[in-house]
């Protein structure tokens, strides 16, 4: 892909640097490490975790934060862990995808992965229940991402009509949690959801719900 030089935005590598987590971003030579170890890219070809660190450090912002490829790291922490510069790239992708969140909501890009979709719905019921609540983070999720309740609803049982049921008959999701089908039914409250709180307060902006 050709680079257009007068599109290039040289601040973009600031920007990022001043994320949480993006502040060893220069500090990247370009080793390969990162996408050599990357166990998502032995499954997905196209995917390389150095190519979009040398696409920030270039200053190809809109190129960098409309790419799908931002939303396919698991933040495993693999490339962080051999990373010989500390680059700490799954932390990286973190400050890029909350940049990506931002624009969109400023009107001036359209993320196209359900994946932050996905991640609010998650940080939401951990929030208001304490714990995972599996049947609440689909309720929440599939509409949102169908765009509509009824839409949502048919989608989540297309996906759950073997995946959800083999969950559930192994206990890892019930009604009200997981556990076992029975625990799940009639699991109890959860305790300290005071501490939960108290991380969520600490995160500050990024803890808050959207």
């Amino acid at each position: 892909m050709p680079i257009k030089t007068w599109e290039l935005d040289p601040n973009f590598k600031n920007e990022i640097m001043s994320e949480a987590g993006g502040e060893r971003l220069a500090s990247c030579f370009q080793c390969s490490t990162c996408t050599l170890g990357c166990p998502i890219a032995e499954i997905v070809p196209g995917y390389n975790p150095r190519k979009i660190i040398q696409m920030s450090l270039l200053g190809m912002r809109d190129e960098v934060l409309s790419n799908p490829d931002l939303w396919i790291c698991l933040i495993c922490q693999t490339c962080t862990a051999r990373c010989p510069q500390d680059v700490r790239i799954a932390d990286v992708m973190g400050a890029l995808r909350r940049i990506a969140e931002r624009e969109e909501e400023a009107g001036k890009l359209k993320i196209d992965s359900p994946r932050p979709l996905f991640d609010k719905a998650f940080q939401h019921q951990l929030k208001k229940f304490g714990r995972l609540y599996d049947m609440g983070l689909a309720m929440e999720y599939y509409p949102k991402k169908e765009g509509s309740f009824i839409k949502g609803m048919l989608a989540m049982m297309k996906d759950y009509k073997d995946f959800g049921m083999r969950m559930f008959l192994k206990g890892k999701m019930g009604p009200l949690g997981g556990g076992s089908p029975v625990k799940g039914m009639l699991a109890s409250k959860i305790k300290q959801k005071d501490v939960m709180k108290k991380i969520f307060e600490e995160l500050g902006e990024e803890g808050k719900e959207k």
